[in-house]
């Protein structure tokens, strides 16, 4: 639900903290920022008597300045407003019932402690000369994120993950090929993410202007606006709905070589649950389609062959098919990420004949 929509539905206390969130970024961001100077003089300076149109348009011009400021505040949260995070910026998750959230949180919690469970063994098995093994890795990663977050409490501050360190371990994570799930575990461990208290954390990401909160309704709304600005503070290139239409025209054979490129488990696992467990390794769609998803001796220009039927599997309408590997999956990342808004701005066949059956009605000499 776009932003607009979200702003017409809820009442004026429960859009008040978003309000507050844009006027405190416009405030500061107005005396080097011309557009946003004509913006706010042309609402005279009063943003909470603003209409839902005038705000919307407010909001892409700060957009900037709100997407550093989320980046720089989520961070200070912890761990419990990451984990709702990337709950609430899921397909199907926009638009829920605080329970089903609670109830959503609760499960993805059981996993991760799980896991972090089994990544504890495998981690204290590991010995120090077993350099290539994947407890070597993970201890590695386990060791440089405890330093991280605990070095904060040498010189008397709240231990925590900066922004910075947590670009640095990111990048860490890619080049050990801790993959997103492990990720997640091996953070649980050290920073331990809260089991209850979801009522608060979402109130947290209300503050920041993230959410809106139907207290009549009991539901929260997250705008696509913010789903998309998640899905980049995220590293996510798409949304899970097109990365798993990508995944479902693969062949098993080739579901398998992505897992075993990663070194997860393929004997005796079917086809659903290889897909669940790609879409857990939080791999990017470039990442995916430029390696993972060949054997290490692949040519080039069978990877590029690979890819031009992919599109004509997706059924892709593009202008162009593009020449080298980079530029063929760029086109189709941006297919995906275009496509919404084709969809929304055309009109289906059911759509089309109820407009004709409505004009007939209004117009009958037309």
């Amino acid at each position: 639900m776009k932003l607009a929509n979200v702003l017409s539905i809820v009442n004026q206390v429960e859009k008040s903290k978003f309000i507050n969130a844009i006027d405190r970024i416009c405030s500061d961001a107005v005396k080097h920022d011309k557009k946003i100077t004509a913006q706010l003089n042309k609402l005279e300076g009063q943003i909470k008597d603003a209409s839902s149109t005038d705000i919307t348009q407010l909001f892409k011009i700060a957009l900037p300045y709100f997407e550093k400021t989320v980046r720089d505040q989520l961070d200070l949260l912890g761990a419990q407003a990451t984990l709702l995070t990337n709950i609430l910026s899921r397909d199907g998750n926009s638009i829920a019932r605080i329970s089903w959230v609670e109830a959503l949180y609760s499960k993805e919690w059981e996993a991760i402690n799980l896991r972090a469970t089994e990544l504890k063994s495998v981690i204290e098995a590991t010995e120090s000369n077993d350099y290539f093994s994947d407890g070597k890795r993970l201890s590695i990663y386990y060791a440089c994120y405890q330093e991280a977050f605990s070095n904060d409490e040498r010189v008397n501050r709240e231990a925590k993950i900066s922004n910075d360190e947590r670009c640095i371990l990111n990048v860490l994570a890619k080049q050990l090929d801790v993959t997103a799930d492990d990720q997640a575990g091996v953070e649980h461990l050290i920073e331990l993410i809260p089991m209850n208290g979801v009522q608060e954390s979402l109130n947290e990401l209300r503050e920041l202007g993230l959410i809106f909160i139907s207290r009549k309704r009991q539901t929260v709304y997250v705008p696509d606006e913010i789903v998309n600005l998640l899905h980049r503070l995220q590293g996510k290139e798409l949304a899970d709905k097109h990365q798993m239409r990508i995944l479902r025209t693969f062949s098993d054979s080739e579901l398998s070589i992505v897992l075993k490129n990663h070194r997860k488990k393929i004997r005796g696992v079917d086809r659903k649950e290889k897909i669940s467990n790609i879409m857990k390794l939080g791999i990017s769609t470039s990442q995916l389609l430029q390696t993972d998803l060949y054997n290490a001796d692949t040519a080039l220009n069978d990877k590029k062959e690979r890819l031009k039927i992919l599109i004509n599997d997706l059924d892709l309408s593009l202008d162009k098919l593009g020449t080298t590997l980079e530029e063929r999956i760029a086109l189709i990342v941006i297919s995906f990420t275009t496509c919404a808004e084709k969809e929304f701005n055309s009109l289906s066949a059911t759509g089309f004949k109820e407009l004709y059956s409505a004009l007939q009605n209004h117009f009958p000499k037309l």
